[in-house]
């Protein structure tokens, strides 16, 4: 058989300290060839961490690299491309005005991406190259720590399943940052950059401390600058023993600036960020004593291409990663003492009525994912209030990190938990009216369809065996099987059933069969 020509695409990422382009070919996401790629140090999260904007010299600066890049793509021929900004553009309070020239003077549209869907756009990559190494297989935990300029992020793998995952504001960059320079040169700066470090990871501690983590996994814009100083090269997967670290950072810690620009033969701008970047290496080491450091070499952009390739290709790695959210999903529920029983009916349910909706619902296969969240989640306002618990189940989604989830999807998702039960979708909530129009009309959809799932086990007794659904005209017939009494779920759906018809004029009818 003929092997079809290869595709195109080109990622682009602005970042707080680079700004990369990379073309690619693949056929598929085991096929991927590197045709072209550049990078451009830029200085833009120094400015963001200082004044809270970027100036219109930087932003031009930056208009006329994406020109060039522009015209890359027009060699190449590459018309399918992303363009994404991290957390330099996120946090300037001028982010729209530099989207809009960006837009206006080089065409390119900005996708601005938070701080979560940061972590997630690495970890895609990182997942693949570790697996492709053979480092995935073990039982033993193994733990994805990013740390960007301005943040720092913790995943947790073990067993086959996310088990944690915590996003911090904090990076290299921010917490330099943090200590002017006066600060930073003083005799007791070591002491209080620990002290500084330990009481913002702190939070992590007592999860690390339930774990046995044999791997520690290492990615950011520093990890080169880490083993330049370690003296090894850079391959796609680099191994660094805790004996390897422990030498460099006793060389380290009591250096002073002009010392280490010496010592390992580095610019100013590198050096100042050596010390945050070597201490925050070994409170993380020092919470999970690991057997080994690994460091991939893959960037945001990396994550980028992955993704890309394995949504357009349909590739097994896109619905392994998905797989790994829902299994941190389960895992926050844990944390606020849900009841996983009814939790895992209410999504069996939801999924049932929603394919078999599909052809009226018009969603997507990313909204069933975000129903399938919804009702994982939709009773961990119970851990705070029984009393207006749909409304604590609201606050907690909106305010966990779900890696994988942008803010917009948690909002949605977060506002079908909200009227899982009761309530009429409307612009008096303040939750719903930040919605846009189109956002309001999916959580409408998926709120009617969580409210007859959880109908089904209103009892919280799992009393349904089996159902079916089929669609006859302006009726969704809905039979289910169960041997003991089913009046309470029958006067629960008999109620939810009339905000369901209002929604997709469809009138649900649940029927039970003796088990």
């Amino acid at each position: 058989m003929a092997r079809h020509a290869p595709d195109m695409f080109a990622a682009i990422h602005v970042g707080s300290e680079q700004i990369g382009v990379q073309i690619v070919e693949y056929t598929s996401l085991d096929d991927i060839k590197i045709i072209e790629q550049s990078y451009r140090q830029v200085m833009l999260g120094e400015e963001t961490f200082k004044t809270e904007r970027i100036s219109f010299g930087a932003v031009s600066e930056i208009c006329e690299l994406l020109k060039g890049y522009r015209r890359l793509l027009t060699e190449y021929g590459v018309r399918d491309y992303r363009l994404v900004a991290t957390t330099a553009v996120r946090e300037a309070h001028n982010q729209s005005y530099i989207i809009d020239q960006i837009k206006v003077k080089t065409g390119f549209n900005v996708e601005v991406v938070d701080m979560p869907q940061e972590i997630f756009y690495k970890y895609i990559s990182l997942v693949k190259t570790v697996t492709d190494h053979g480092l995935m297989n073990s039982q033993d935990g193994m733990l994805f720590v990013d740390i960007s300029s301005g943040g720092l992020g913790f995943t947790l793998y073990k067993e086959g399943k996310l088990c944690y995952q915590q996003n911090i504001h904090i990076g290299a960059l921010r917490i330099k940052e943090s200590f002017d320079k006066c600060q930073r040169d003083s005799a007791h700066f070591h002491e209080a950059l620990s002290e500084y470090i330990i009481s913002t990871i702190e939070p992590v501690e007592k999860e690390m401390s339930r774990h046995d983590i044999k791997r520690l996994v290492l990615s950011g814009t520093e990890t080169k600058l880490f083993l330049k100083m370690l003296g090894k090269e850079q391959g796609k997967v680099t191994f660094v023993s805790l004996s390897e670290f422990d030498d460099l950072y006793k060389q380290v810690r009591f250096l002073k600036l002009p010392q280490i620009i010496k010592t390992f033969n580095l610019t100013e701008h590198k050096a100042d960020v050596v010390l945050p970047t070597i201490l925050l290496y070994k409170q993380i080491v020092s919470l999970t004593n690991p057997e080994e450091i690994v460091i991939p070499s893959d960037q945001f952009i990396d994550g980028i291409v992955v993704k890309h390739i394995a949504e357009k290709t349909g590739h097994e790695h896109n619905k392994l990663i998905e797989n790994q959210l829902i299994s941190l999903c389960w895992e926050i529920g844990k944390k606020f003492y849900y009841d996983p029983a009814h939790a895992a009916a209410v999504e069996k349910w939801s999924l049932l009525l929603f394919d078999k909706l599909a052809r009226i619902h018009g969603l997507g296969e990313r909204h069933r994912l975000l129903l399938q969240v919804a009702a994982i989640l939709h009773d961990i306002g119970k851990y705070v209030n029984l009393r207006r618990h749909y409304f604590y189940s609201y606050r907690l989604i909106v305010s966990s990190d779900i890696m994988g989830l942008s803010e917009t999807e948690k909002q949605v998702m977060a506002n079908v938990a909200f009227y899982h039960s009761k309530g009429t979708p409307a612009d008096s909530d303040a939750n719903f009216a930040v919605l846009t129009q189109e956002q309001k009309v999916t959580v409408s959809k998926l709120s009617a369809i969580i409210r007859l799932a959880d109908a089904i086990d209103r009892s919280h007794r799992q009393k349904v065996s089996q159902a079916e659904a089929v669609l006859r005209g302006d009726e969704l017939i809905i039979s289910v099987t169960s041997s003991e009494d089913m009046s309470l779920e029958g006067w629960t759906f008999a109620d939810k059933a009339d905000f369901f018809e209002d929604v997709f004029g469809i009138r649900a009818i649940l029927i039970r069969r003796a088990g």
